[in-house]
């Protein structure tokens, strides 16, 4: 099984504040099933540029680097903050993306009504760079909830859509994370681990409650999509 968005490089962004933290987290994930993980810390432009925190990444990842479970494999992405104002240019995006792939995943602003700009700003990444952007815990928005069409609006753009583990557990977004799975609006899986106790791995979980929904079939698709990104 592949996580596709945590926050488990140490002392980077909100997420793991040790090493023995980041690499407890990736422990808890391999015990769950898990074999493959995107490290995406937040970027935020306004707090660094992409060069700076690209230096910033690969001192975290070179803290846990030696010590990372058997047989698992990580690689480095982030989680971007787009607006539609002032975003990372596309030469910038796509040094972002996860890994050798050629998917970026980005967050977009929760509680704000989303602008034309930012919804072309995502069209023009796609058509001008050919890559993709994975748009984060699409659960979480405001303007989601608003409005699902949405969601369909990204996919057509051609963004892949994410969400989180959690959302298939928790009373207040399971119904709506299982509709979307039932439409085939969801392509990737990430914990968005951040910690042991408030935010931890669980992918498990989630997959018992798939699985007794009987989303079989859904949940493999999902593995499916993660697999093909990454091949």
């Amino acid at each position: 099984m592949i996580d596709i968005h945590t926050h488990i490089l140490p002392c980077l962004d909100d997420g793991a504040k040790t090493k023995a933290e980041a690499l407890e987290l990736l422990q808890m994930l391999k015990a769950q099933g898990v074999k493959s993980v995107a490290l995406t810390p937040h970027y935020y432009g306004k707090k660094y540029s992409v060069e700076d925190f690209l230096l910033e990444r690969e001192r975290a990842f070179a803290e846990i680097q030696k010590e990372i479970p058997e047989n698992m494999q990580v690689f480095l992405g982030a989680e971007v903050h787009l607006t539609g104002v002032n975003d990372p240019t596309d030469e910038k995006l796509c040094a972002l993306a996860i890994g050798t792939t050629k998917c970026v995943l980005v967050e977009l602003p929760f509680f704000t009504k989303w602008s034309n700009a930012l919804l072309e700003r995502l069209s023009e990444f796609v058509s001008d760079t050919g890559y993709t952007p994975i748009v984060a815990h699409i659960e979480r928005y405001d303007e989601v909830k608003k409005n699902p069409k949405r969601i369909r609006e990204l996919i057509d753009i051609g963004c892949l859509i994410q969400v989180n583990t959690r959302a298939f557990i928790e009373r207040r977004t399971k119904r709506f994370a299982f509709k979307l799975l039932r439409k085939d609006m969801v392509h990737c899986l990430g914990t968005d681990a951040h910690d042991l106790l408030q935010r931890p791995p669980d992918y498990a979980q989630a997959k018992d409650y798939v699985y007794q929904k009987g989303y079989v079939k859904q949940w493999e698709r999902m593995q499916t999509v993660m697999e093909n990104i990454f091949k």
